[in-house]
Parts: C-alpha cells; structure tokens; sequence
C-alpha cells in the first residue's frame, strides 16, 4: 500500500501564530508586572481612593490591603507566564511532531494540552485547537499497488465495456458506410 502525505501547513501556521500570540502575552504581563511594581504614583492613587472610602476607617487596614493586593497581582502573573511558557514549548514539541510522518495524532494532543494551558477559551488556546482538529481530521489516503478498490474495479470495467461497444459499433458503421471489408492493420 502506498500512503500519500498530508501537506501540514494549515496546522504549522496555526501552531506558529499560537506561539507568537503565548510570547506577547508572556511579554504583556511581565510589562504590566514591572510597570505596577515600580510605578508609586498608582499605588498611591490607590491608597487616597481606598482612604477616601467612608467604610475604611483604619489607615493600617489600607495598607495591608495594598500590600496583600501587590504581592496577589505577582503572585498570579507570575503563574500566568509560567502556563503560557509551558504552552509555548507544548506548541513546540506539537510543531516538530508535525514534521515527523506519521506523527500528526500526536502533534494534536499536544496542541490541545497547549490550548488547555494557554487559557481555555483565549485566541491563543482557540488557535491550538483548530489545529489540533485539523492535525486529528485530515487524514492521508491510502491507495493499493493497483490503484484500484472493489467499486472503483467495477467503475473502470463498465467504462471498458463501454469503450470496447462504442468502437464495435464504429466498426460497424464504417463497414455499412464502405463496401469494403474492414481489415484491422
């Protein structure tokens, strides 16, 4: 049997333009991350927003729920840029899959844990999965030594049958038509 390859190129795109996505994320969050920290006028805005708030009364209580609101903001982008660095190496291992023949199945479970790490519904993740599907659907095909299945066997045949009665019947014309015998060369 002879097994034709599926050109990838649909999902290489995809995989590509998923990682290039995880990296300017990876790249936004860490500017936002910085950008807060080093910023003191917004963290003093904050603090004269929240001082202003008639229900805080305690000046202590605003600085710890600053502090508290710092330390969660790094926290959680910190772990964000780890998921999305772990995606981008799954997307990876997904694109070099992709080249392998034979491997496309493979490439598409990475690309779903991919997705599944780069957030479950963002573009980057959406990306990840059309690929996936795309690395799961498009499937080579598969042809005998032969060329040749059961109802393509009989398709041909009909159309032999066909060609062998339409120039039996030219035949026959032109032997109507001359007086002379026909003579094949």
């Amino acid at each position: 049997m002879i097994q034709n390859t599926v050109n990838r190129a649909g999902e290489k795109v995809l995989g590509i333009i998923g990682i290039v996505f995880n990296i300017l994320a990876m790249a936004l969050i860490g500017f936002a991350m910085v950008s807060y920290s080093t910023m003191p006028e917004m963290r003093q805005f904050m603090e004269e927003e929240m001082l202003a708030d008639p229900t805080i009364t305690n000046p202590e209580d605003v600085q710890l729920m600053l502090d508290m609101m710092s330390s969660g903001f790094n926290v959680v982008g910190w772990v964000t840029i780890a998921l999305l660095a772990l995606s981008t190496i799954l997307a990876i291992v997904a694109l070099i899959n992709l080249r392998k023949k034979g491997k496309a199945s493979i490439a598409g479970v990475f690309f779903i844990i991919a997705g599944l790490f780069a957030g479950l519904l963002s573009l980057t993740s959406i990306l990840f999965y059309i690929a996936a599907i795309m690395c799961f659907v498009r499937k080579p095909r598969i042809e005998s030594n032969q060329n040749l299945r059961g109802d393509d066997f009989k398709y041909q045949e009909d159309q032999l049958h066909r060609k062998e009665d339409s120039l039996r019947n030219d035949d026959t014309k032109i032997r109507n038509d001359d007086d002379t015998p026909y003579r094949p060369l």
